[in-house]
């Protein structure tokens, strides 16, 4: 009787033991980063409330982390990869899910500094024209008031994706992407805060041009989005009732690829969005001329993000569905296995 029940008791504890695991992992899926170091005066924006910022507070997709005048904030992921925030500086927490841990880069200037990934690991810096695809590495990266992007390379390497194109970016090299332009290697070796203050000047002094351009990119940016949806049904369309665990694995692994596009052009959007947000609040009282024009760009930012959106939620869904079908077929693909056991056990 004793010996059952101190049985018994360990298996209480072994349960306890794995709901235990299992929240943890759980929490740190959803809290993946959290603030290390805070110098002056830094605010986190969540759900449209301001928060003071301090040290050992965790993150969460969407939170908003700016930075005012002579204000620092850093960043720490689980691995100790870490994202110090400078200056005037918005940064969003982009997507924490599935292996994913990417911020945006609204305005301001930033200093990446990634530890080696681990395999099935991806991290990603979004500013409104790129997606800045990280391979343990170390860079600088400023976004302007018009959106344009520079990338100053220290160490290591990483890729410049948009819909324009991509490149390679090595150590001690820059790149710029220009609103609707594809990413291009900058032989100049202006440091990122001084590229910076030389593009705010000159989005001011011609802002129109500056909103053509991101009318033009946000019309690219539907286009694609357009596509995806119907891509997205035509899926929804070809998939089989019955299938084997192979043919699952197949098509979860095409899907992937398509999960990736779709995500990044979200998180463009979204980016673009916010960055078309900071203009108009930057600039309400002190440029009518900026404001008015950006204020036509903003109605085309919404409705592409909301369709951006619609589209990644659909793709998340249909990779849910495989998943879940392809652990489905493998556990029942078990259960034969131990049914046959059990009839053979029973041969004499």
């Amino acid at each position: 009787m004793g010996i059952i029940m101190e049985d018994d008791m360990k298996k209480v504890i072994l349960i306890y033991c794995v709901l235990v695991v299992t929240v943890l992992l759980s929490a740190q899926s959803i809290f993946a980063l959290d603030i290390s170091f805070v110098v002056g005066d830094v605010i986190v924006e969540r759900d449209g409330k301001e928060n003071l910022a301090v040290v050992g507070m965790k993150l969460s997709q969407g939170d908003i982390i700016i930075t005012k005048n002579a204000s620092i904030a850093e960043l720490q992921y689980a691995d100790k990869s870490t994202v110090r925030i400078f200056e005037n500086t918005k940064v969003k927490v982009a997507a924490i899910q599935d292996n994913q841990e990417n911020v945006s880069i609204i305005n301001g200037v930033i200093k990446a500094k990634i530890s080696k990934l681990q395999k099935g690991e991806t991290k990603k810096v979004y500013t409104p024209t790129t997606v800045c695809a990280v391979r343990g590495t170390e860079f600088f990266v400023a976004v302007s008031d018009s959106s344009n992007s520079r990338v100053n390379m220290e160490e290591g390497s990483l890729a410049l994706t948009n819909p324009y194109g991509e490149i390679n970016v090595h150590g001690d090299e820059q790149a710029t992407v220009e609103v609707a332009n594809k990413p291009l290697m900058d032989e100049n070796p202006k440091n990122p805060e001084l590229w910076k203050n030389t593009a705010d000047k000159d989005f001011i002094l011609e802002p129109q041009k500056y909103a053509e351009s991101y009318e033009e990119y946000l019309a690219t940016l539907e286009q694609r989005s357009s596509m995806q949806s119907a891509e997205i049904e035509k899926i929804k369309q070809s998939s089989p009732k019955k299938k084997d665990s192979k043919k699952i694995e197949k098509d979860m692994d095409e899907l992937e690829n398509k999960v990736a596009v779709i995500a990044d052009d979200f998180f463009l959007g979204d980016c673009a969005n916010a960055a078309v947000d900071h203009v108009l609040q930057s600039y309400k009282e002190k440029k009518q001329e900026i404001f008015d024009s950006f204020n036509k760009v903003k109605e085309q930012a919404d409705r592409v993000v909301q369709q951006q959106k619609a589209n990644y939620e659909a793709i998340m869904a249909i990779k849910e569905a495989y998943r879940k079908s392809y652990e489905e077929i493998k556990g029942k693909h078990k259960e034969s296995i131990k049914k046959i056991q059990e009839e053979v056990n029973k041969v004499q």
